[in-house]
């Protein structure tokens, strides 16, 4: 895994997140990291919604935890998400890219989607604070609009 420095992103910001946590999110103002050294963020709703279909739908598949241990993603129930839209708050911090790292001789369309997944989020080096109000948007509405096949390039 390769981190790259990127600049802030300028505009609003989205963020997943299950939702049993969101009051506690609004009360804090600020997205907190819980045990990794970055929280995540994508620039747009389809590029969100694309990091969710490439991660939390993946019913299954396994993943890296932010301890470093092997988990198997369980089942997704788009009604226990919601997406918040935000205004970051200024602050000081360090952005970042995770580059994904492929192993010797992958294939292109593995290789691809890689470099997908790593270009979809945006990591900042602590906890993000945000403006008051941020837009909460339900994610099982979001995903009866996709149509099957489509790519997640609806905007708000």
């Amino acid at each position: 895994m390769a981190y790259e420095r990127i600049q802030a992103p300028k505009g609003s910001l989205y963020h997943y997140t299950q939702k049993d946590r969101i009051d506690t999110i609004l009360q804090d103002g600020r997205i907190r990291r819980f045990g990794d050294r970055e929280c995540w963020f994508c620039t747009s709703l389809a590029d969100t919604l694309r990091l969710m279909e490439m991660t939390i739908m993946k019913e299954g598949h396994p993943y890296v935890d932010a301890r470093g241990f092997l988990q198997r993603y369980p089942a997704f129930v788009p009604e226990d998400y919601v997406i918040l839209k935000l205004e970051q708050r200024y602050q000081n911090g360090e952005w970042v890219r995770w580059n994904q790292e492929m192993p010797p001789g992958c294939p292109p369309e593995t290789l691809a989607e890689a470099a997908e997944f790593s270009l979809l989020k945006k990591g900042f080096r602590g906890d993000l604070k945000f403006r008051q109000n941020p837009q909460v948007l339900e994610v099982a509405p979001l995903l009866e609009e996709q149509a099957p096949g489509m790519d997640m390039t609806m905007k708000l």
